[in-house]
């Protein structure tokens, strides 16, 4: 027996999740007693700042920041005046936040106030008014680009994005009142915030959410019903317009009737009646609808009419739900029942094979008409799923009669308000964006548009149409030309024209690579036969100009390295990368330093010693890391070493004390894990920046932790600095980074380094001591002018002796920062240049050896890498030239 107008109790979908707790504050209604008492009673966040005729406070101020993440407090309670709201004040301490009977007043410029979890559509008011009588600088703006100003329910708006609320302009008091709407594509609730710009000192009465804490009211949703003839047989629109006040129908017949478009995209659902056939006149103005405004459709016959694809009969009364947890099955029990749903009591299903334009939608049922050979058609399908979806529930005029009344008394009214739910403004498609890829003669084009279905250009500097050439992908120009791009989007009203000239450039040469070569050095000078280009070189295999330095003069290096070099510039593209080795004269191959012996790494990992004992701080960070703290210590001791006797500036004698060192001044951090270096200091500060990054490239006059030359990157220092801080005054620099046991010289010792002063650097040098006691300086660092340019020194140490290695200041500024410090020794990877130890048979030459050039085939620094293919080429006085080639480890 059909129960055509007992519809079930609907279970909607709310609009967002989470709603906001409270939706109105309107401060001129005053404060409770409970919160003045809580006011008056903490002094410690509270004060005075205000009273009434009867000498009571009815004003006060904060004396503490509180957190931005929380509600505001007073004596351990929430302000339920301010419950809901969050206020981060920024960096102000105190005295940001006047709570008052009457009003709460703001009064630092920056200070933002957040509406927790709102959703599209809902509208936010604000209403307040200067704190002074003359100002003009004094507003509120929204953080978020969702926020859109509500022009026609509000004050006047003043200077573009910011509201100005000076009280002499407007209104006996001086109020203003703003509204802005939430517009966004989120399906969950989003934070909104405000923020006072460009100055401060605001009172404000009154924040309010919609309609504020009262009842909400939900009005009826104007739906679009769209059918032919009459409705008497129509059981979709008798559930529809018996479903309580959801939904208020305006019934449409399609046999006579002037509504277009336009007209339809106004409502907030159009729903087409099982009674239009297929042959109807009006399909082609409802086809026009879909994507721009919530549609559910009962008919699957008109897919075929409308090129969208094919209804298909079945024999299935039963459909299998896909998206158990759409809000279309709310109240069904699909766990029970596996997914089914008895959609008729009798004969079958019809369902629909997609065509193009619903090809990828997201398939809500099916109908499993062969389970054997996996055979199943689509009987549920949502189109456009976030935003003015379309959604097919497959009943037939003939399947009213024979529907399940109780599945879809339930299932019809779900469905509607399902589809309704995603109702969206339509907006234009993202305007193209042109992107041209120059190559050597010819120009790659590529045009994206966000939300586009179809983009179409064109070359000749016309105006695009939908008649002009689609764009299918990339394509390349050869000749200076004008692009113009527009797209088409489902759903959305056509993108504004983008434009771009396009044009076409040549690659430049490559530099030529010319060098002269002296024992002990090599002078390498960069050329091209083009004006208009400029040269830039590195020593790292960097491919751009961006990382490397522009050449203005000869380059002297007296270490093996491999140039990388390109032109760029004028009407040119940048030329091919062209590299060369760069060998050096008179190298003996026991002096080749290439094995790391010994590598100090500032690095997290061994130098972040989470103890506060260590780095003098609760809870420290490796982004600034204090070893010991903040704060230098004396050196000295109390206990008096000797004395002298001199003359004042009087001629009177004037005892001066010298005091002895305190050997309890020794600090020691070792690292976490073990690697030969230990950090030192007695009174002088050292920190870490352990996490702090170098720039890959040259500076070239730009800030950051560049090199400073390009051979400073012969190598390149590792993320992680430790700085040689601050000492008390007349007190010697005692901070050093030192090894933990001797190393076996011969050695090289290579060190980044950098200044992190604004002004004067810190002189540090490289020392080598036999008993860790005596100290004999083997180099004093290279220190870039520019604060945090960094630079790189060699120096080497020649003797066989064991000796201990440090890095220590001995004068200037503070805030000297070192990166890494490299011991380089002739090891078992330097010793596969011994032509013996290769196996080399090859018969020496005549004459002595003039030239001995040692390179890795791959072009990488060998300082560290300790792999790859060597080759070393020998070139004899008589002029022959020998080449052998080995395979390190």
């Amino acid at each position: 027996m059909k129960k055509l107008f007992t519809i079930a109790v609907l279970s909607m979908l709310a609009l967002g999740m989470n709603a906001q707790e409270k939706k109105s504050w309107n401060f001129a209604e005053g404060l409770s007693e409970e919160t003045i008492a809580n006011l008056n009673a903490d002094a410690t966040n509270w004060s005075s700042n205000g009273t009434d005729g009867e000498n009571n406070t009815n004003n006060w101020k904060n004396n503490t920041k509180q957190s931005a993440d929380t509600y505001w407090m007073a004596n351990g309670q929430v302000i339920e005046e301010l419950r809901g709201l969050k206020f981060d004040i920024g960096k102000n301490t105190s005295n940001s936040i006047h709570v008052a009977t009457t009003k709460i007043r703001l009064t630092r410029k920056s200070t933002k106030i957040t509406f927790p979890k709102l959703a599209n559509g809902q509208k936010i008011t604000i209403v307040g008014r200067s704190a002074n009588g003359t100002a003009t600088n004094r507003g509120i703006a929204p953080v978020q680009s969702y926020l859109v100003f509500q022009e026609e329910e509000s004050s006047p708006q003043y200077n573009g994005a910011c509201i100005f609320v000076g009280n002499q302009v407007e209104g006996s008091e001086g109020t203003y009142t703003f509204v802005w709407k939430v517009v966004t594509e989120e399906t969950d609730s989003v934070d909104v915030q405000f923020q006072l710009t460009p100055d401060a000192g605001i009172d404000f009465t009154l924040f309010q959410i919609d309609n504020g804490d009262g009842p909400d009211v939900e009005e009826a949703q104007p739906v679009a019903y769209l059918y032919s003839g009459d409705t008497s047989s129509d059981y979709a629109y008798a559930y529809l317009s018996g479903a309580g006040d959801k939904f208020a129908l305006t019934e449409i017949d399609v046999t006579n009737t002037t509504a277009d478009t336009d007209s339809l995209r106004k409502f907030q659902g159009v729903v087409i009646s099982p009674t239009i056939g297929a042959d109807n006149a009006y399909l082609n103005t409802i086809k026009q609808t879909i994507a721009y405004v919530p549609v559910l459709n009962f008919n699957p016959n008109l897919y075929e009419a409308w090129g969208y694809g094919q209804a298909v009969p079945t024999q299935q009364s039963i459909m299998r739900v896909i998206a158990k947890n759409s809000a279309i099955f709310e109240g069904f029990d699909l766990e029970t029942t596996e997914g089914a749903v008895d959609l008729l009591t009798d004969g079958g299903v019809t369902g629909v094979k997609l065509g193009e334009y619903f090809a990828k939608d997201d398939t809500i049922a099916t109908l499993p008409v062969d389970l054997d050979n996996n055979i199943e058609e689509v009987a549920m399908h949502m189109h456009n799923a976030k935003r003015n979806a379309y959604l097919l529930l497959p009943l037939t005029l003939a399947d009213m009669e024979i529907a399940n009344q109780d599945v879809i008394s339930q299932l019809i009214p779900q469905a509607l308000q399902a589809v309704i739910s995603t109702k969206k403004d339509i907006v234009p498609v993202s305007t193209p964006v042109i992107t041209p890829k120059l190559e050597n003669g010819y120009t790659t084009v590529t045009i994206t548009a966000a939300n586009s279905k179809a983009i179409y250009y064109t070359i000749d500097g016309s105006d695009p149409t939908i008649e002009s050439t689609r764009y299918e992908g990339a394509f390349t120009l050869t000749d200076s030309v004008l692009v113009k791009a527009f797209a088409t989007g489902d759903g959305y009203t056509d993108s504004k024209i983008a434009e771009k000239g396009i044009s076409i450039k040549v690659q430049a040469k490559q530099p030529t690579i010319t060098l002269a070569r002296e024992a002990g050095k090599t002078t390498i000078t960069l050329s091209t036969d083009d004006p208009d280009v400029s040269i830039y070189f590195n020593f790292n295999g960097a491919k751009t100009s961006a990382l490397s330095q522009v050449y203005t003069e000869p380059i002297v290096i007296n270490e093996i390295a491999t140039i990388s070099t390109l032109a760029e510039g004028g009407n040119f593209l940048p030329s091919e990368i062209a590299t060369k080795f760069i060998g050096i004269d008179g190298i003996d191959k026991n002096n080749i330093r290439l094995d790391t012996l010994s590598h100090f790494d500032a690095n997290q990992t061994d130098w972040f010693i989470n103890d506060p004992e260590v780095s003098g701080e609760a809870s420290p960070k490796a982004s600034a890391y204090y070893f010991w703290g903040k704060t230098a210590w004396s050196y000295y001791s109390s206990e008096v070493d000797h004395e002298e006797t001199l003359k004042d500036i009087t001629g009177n004698d004037s005892i001066v004390y010298y005091y002895k060192p305190d050997p309890e001044a020794l600090k020691v951090i070792n690292p976490l894990n073990e690697n030969g270096w230990v950090l030192k200091s007695q009174g002088q500060v050292l920190t870490g920046e352990l996490q702090l990054a170098p720039d890959a490239g040259v500076g070239n006059g730009a800030t950051g932790r560049f090199a400073e030359e390009a051979i400073d990157l012969i190598g390149t220092p590792s993320k992680g600095v430790i700085t040689f801080g601050a000492k008390n005054s007349n007190e010697p620099y005692t901070a050093r980074i030192e090894t933990t046991a001797k190393l076996a010289g011969p050695f090289d010792v290579i060190v980044y380094c950098g200044n992190g002063n604004n002004s004067g650097a810190g002189v540090l040098e490289i020392q080598t001591s036999a008993d860790g006691e005596t100290w004999t300086t083997l180099d004093t660092l290279k220190m870039a002018s520019t604060q945090r340019y960094i630079k790189r020194t060699r120096a080497s140490y020649n003797e066989t002796a064991e000796v201990f290695v440090r890095v220590a200041q001995v004068s200037g500024g503070t805030k000297a920062q070192v990166y890494d410090i490299f011991v380089m020794n002739n090891g078992e990877y330097s010793q596969q240049y011994d032509e013996e130890a290769l196996g080399i048979t090859n018969v020496q030459p005549e004459g002595d050896v003039v030239r001995t050039e040692i390179f890795s085939l791959s072009g990488t620094r060998m300082a560290n890498s300790g792999r790859g293919m060597l080759i070393i080429r020998k070139t004899y006085a008589n002029g022959a030239v020998v080449t052998r080639k080995a395979i390190s480890k």
